[in-house]
This record gives structure tokens, sequence and C-alpha cells, in this order.
């Protein structure tokens, strides 16, 4: 059985498409490690991670208040507004929604790539024969990700793209691959932060709520594309929940505020990622990646 045992994913560093390693913010790792440490404080996470309470941060986060939260968020996590289109942000979920130029994320169809579906640090992991990968220690089967044993079938021996956003990411994303698009599938679950400090606390890909749907490319592969809520996030948009013809760089939807995932599973005769991706996630790193960059291949 072949598996890629990445339990050593680094808490310091991300590394660039150039190589370079970026620092993470130490704030961010410490106060998740405090709040996942201890179990007091375990108890109130299970709290905020509630749907209802999610739905309670948005109501305050939409009021024109939260508004004044932007600049301070803005310098706090680096984030070039020249990038994105010129607004007067009535609120801070008005600005966490806001939309990018075009030219600041461009990106060439290519039917025999798979693009990234968004700004994310990604990691790339192979799929064993029983469908299982291990992320910081913690075991997962493609099954209990998709709720669904036949679903996980064809990606068996495959690919798994985790793509994680941050706060200071780009929160809509884009189909990366065109093709036949199924109807959404929906799994109810809790929010947690996705963070990798909190897989050492609780399995959280295995209880957060997500949606997903397959894209049957024209090489007659599926591409399966999930969302995963996460703290903060009481709400996946996505534009179309039906069945549908999309195409590679259509925007697909967006997440209300707070960090979340997409997670992209391939079939292995299919696209094959990145080298880099590889490499860089064997060595214990998660690479940034920005949306219409090349992730994989034919």
């Amino acid at each position: 059985m072949t598996e890629l045992m990445n339990e050593n994913l680094s808490e310091r560093y991300y590394i660039d498409r150039d190589g370079s390693k970026v620092p993470i913010p130490v704030s961010n790792n410490a106060l998740i490690e405090k709040m996942f440490s201890h179990t007091m404080t375990r108890g109130i996470m299970k709290i905020v991670s509630a749907p209802w309470y999610a739905n309670l941060q948005r109501a305050v986060m939409s009021s024109f208040l939260s508004s004044f939260f932007i600049t301070g968020f803005v310098r706090k996590n680096g984030i070039c507004l020249k990038e994105y289109r010129k607004k007067k942000y009535t609120s801070f979920h008005d600005f966490f929604k806001r939309e990018i130029k075009p030219e600041s994320r461009p990106f060439t169809v290519d039917e025999s790539a798979l693009l990234s579906p968004c700004d994310c640090k990604a990691s790339v992991y192979h799929i064993s024969d029983n469908s299982c990968f291990n992320i910081k220690g913690v075991p997962y089967t493609v099954e209990e990700l998709l709720a669904d044993e036949q679903a996980a079938a064809p990606y068996r021996d495959g690919y798994l793209f985790l793509l994680r956003l941050s706060l200071d990411d780009y929160h809509h994303y884009m189909y990366p691959v065109s093709g036949d698009k199924s109807e959404d599938t929906i799994i109810p679950g809790k929010l947690y932060t996705v963070h990798p400090l909190i897989h050492k606390y609780c399995a959280v890909y295995r209880e957060n709520a997500r949606q997903y749907c397959t894209i049957r490319t024209f090489m007659g592969d599926k591409v399966l594309v999930m969302q995963v809520g996460a703290l903060g996030v009481g709400k996946i948009v996505n534009d179309e929940t039906s069945s549908a013809s999309v195409r590679q760089g259509d925007e697909q939807g967006h997440f209300e505020f707070g960090g979340s995932t997409i997670i992209v599973l391939v079939p292995g005769q299919s696209f094959v990622p990145e080298q880099t991706l590889l490499d860089n996630t064997e060595a214990g790193f998660e690479t940034i990646v920005k949306m219409g960059e090349r992730i994989g291949g034919i």
C-alpha cells in the first residue's frame, strides 16, 4: 500500500512557486493552539462552530459598524487592495466578498491542464488502494469525505489536491476544468477552522460542512470539486447548484467570512499533479498558489 504520510506539515513556513520560504504569521498559530489545546476552550469552540453561531456572526459582520474593522484587517493580513475592483464597502461582509480585477488573476484556458480554482496554500496527496491518505498524522478516507462509498470509488489510486484558503486569500473560486457538471451534493456538518494545527485535536475534514460536484471532462474523467466550510464561514455560495455545462475559468462561487478549503479529487489515470507541489508536500510544506495557476496536467 502506497500512502503519503505527512505528519510534519510545517507550522512556520509556506513555499512560494519560486521555491522560496514565506513565514506563516506566528500570532495565528498561537491563537489556534490556545483555542484547541485545552478541554474547556475546545468545549467553547464546539459551540461557536455550530451553524447558528456562524449565522449570528454573519449578521454582525453585515452591519455598518463592522466596516470599521476593514482597515486593520487589510493591514494585518497584507492585502493589496490595488488587485481588487474599487468600491466603497458597506460592511466587513461586503468587503470579504470583494471582487478581484481580471488582470490580477490572468489564466489561459487549457483543456489539458488542471488549474487552481482559488488562491490557496496547496498540498497534494496520493490516494492509496483503500482510498486512505494522511494529513498531520490524522488518517482520512475519501469515503468519509464524501459520505458515500460508491462516489469515492473512481478516485482510488488518484490524487487529492487540498487547497486551503487563509484570511489573506481571495475567497471566490472558479471551475478548474471544463465539462458537464453534476448537481451539487450537500453534506451538513460543523464549522471548525481548517488550520493544520487543529488536526492534533480533531479530524476537521470529516466533520466540517461541505458541498461538492463532479465535472466530466472531454477525456471522460470525473474531476470532483468540494468546498469545505470552516469557522466563520456560515455559507458556501455556489452560483450553479444544478447540473450544467461549465467552462474552465468561469466563477463557480464564493465563501463568506472566514478561512475555508477546496478539495479537488482526480482519478489516477487523468491529471498528474505538478511535481513541485508533490515535492513540497512530501517535504512538509504547503505551497502558495494563485487562482488560475496550473496545478496538474495530462
